[in-house]
């Protein structure tokens, strides 16, 4: 009987065991992104988290000598834009997008735009762009960063990096 009670018991053990290893391969850890905070309150960094937070874990990072942002190194302004009354369409497009550990920039979301119009070009052209990736103690790691574009005139358009937000 001894030996039965000791048998179900390491049965037992080893289903427990086995279960909680199929629970932790269902639920893999979400990829961790970095979010370097310039200045505290930014609504910038709560939209950031609203949107990411339940895709990514968001490290938070201010102030580090260890930590050094991406730049980007390549980039391409998005053609003029036109309405029905093929007028060019002036305004700018803010957008947030992550820069992966390889330089690619993914997952955008628009935080703000002066027309709908320019969002579809600005989205678009972002599939070309390329970083060299933030850097956190050497290592190369994804982060976020905050980009802006301006329509219009020759001289009003540009794109403005906002990392120092």
């Amino acid at each position: 009987m001894r030996r039965y009670v000791i048998v179900f018991v390491l049965v037992t053990i080893g289903c427990a065991q086995n279960g909680r290893a199929q629970a932790q391969k269902e639920r893999p850890a979400r990829p961790v992104i970095y979010n370097f905070i310039s200045q505290e309150a930014d609504p910038i960094d709560q939209m950031v988290r609203d949107r990411y937070g339940r895709k990514y874990e968001i490290v938070e990072i201010r102030k580090e000598p260890t930590y050094a942002g991406a730049r980007l190194t390549r980039t391409r302004f998005p053609n003029p834009v036109y309405d029905n009354a093929n007028m060019e369409v002036s305004g700018s497009v803010r957008v947030c997008v992550i820069i992966t550990a390889d330089g690619r920039l993914v997952d955008p979301f628009i935080i703000g735009s002066a027309n709908p119009l320019l969002v579809r070009p600005v989205l678009e052209v972002l599939k070309e762009f390329r970083a060299t990736p933030a850097r956190f103690h050497g290592a190369p790691v994804a982060a976020v960063d905050a980009l802006k574009f301006r329509f219009g005139d020759l001289p009003r358009r540009r794109l403005d990096t906002q990392s120092n937000r």
